[in-house]
């Protein structure tokens, strides 16, 4: 969900970027209010895409940091297994 709202979020802010400073552009120039409004729309949906990657990348950092301690308590439990399973005589 998270990545599906990113690629929405920076689509958006292409296509309003490309609008604005094409097609829009005469319209905008003629109205000041409008053309801030529309600039601070666009600021406003830039900024929360680039605070989705940041989240987006402390997410994947975390949930890497824990898997790779969930293999390592896997790997230590089955080490501990063998060794004790090795040093009863049979």
């Amino acid at each position: 969900m998270r990545r599906t709202l990113m690629f929405w979020d920076v689509l958006a802010v292409l296509v309003l970027i490309f609008l604005g400073s094409t097609f829009l552009w005469p319209w905008l120039r003629g109205h000041p209010f409008l053309f801030l409004g529309y600039w601070v729309v666009s600021g406003w949906l830039t900024i929360l895409a680039a605070l989705l990657a940041v989240y987006d990348l402390a997410k994947v950092r975390l949930d890497a940091r824990r898997a790779h301690q969930e293999l390592k308590r896997e790997f230590l439990r089955h080490e501990d297994s063998d060794s004790s399973h090795d040093s009863h005589p049979n």
